[in-house]
């Protein structure tokens, strides 16, 4: 009988750790200053280190009235941005956004985003919740 019970407890621990969990790490948030009113693009990598996957559902700043996450896309030879609702982030990968691809948008800037600030960004995912990642403004030309 005991033998049983430490088998069926061998089977269930094995099983929870095929079942993994993600390890979200976001980090190297970066913006390019912006002018008047005009909507601000933040760039972020976002490693998970994890063994299962997990998926980028909402971004969040009180620097902003909105904050969305975008893709661009090439249609016909024209670039278009589409709203994104969730962005997958694979076990084991890193998901890097850039300029002319996946970027979290920021409309109804409370002020010009300039070089040297730095300000405070919430990525919420499906499963591992809020993560904190710290922006920096910089020069364009600097990423």
């Amino acid at each position: 009988m005991k033998r049983a019970l430490l088998v069926s407890a061998l089977f269930a621990l094995a099983a929870c750790g095929q079942n993994g969990e993600p390890d979200i790490q976001p980090g190297n948030a970066w913006a390019r200053p912006t002018r008047g009113d005009a909507p601000g693009a933040v760039y972020v990598a976002i490693n998970n280190k994890g063994s299962a996957d997990d998926r980028l559902v909402g971004v969040f700043t009180d620097r902003a009235a909105m904050a969305m996450v975008h893709q661009t896309e090439l249609v016909d030879g024209v670039a278009r941005m589409r709203m994104a609702n969730e962005i997958n982030v694979p076990a084991g990968e890193q998901i890097k956004m850039v300029p002319g691809g996946t970027h979290l948008m920021l409309e109804g800037l409370r002020a010009p985003l300039q070089v040297g600030d730095k300000f405070d960004l919430v990525l919420r995912f499906r499963k591992s919740g809020d993560k904190k990642v710290n922006v920096s403004v910089v020069e364009a030309d600097r990423q």
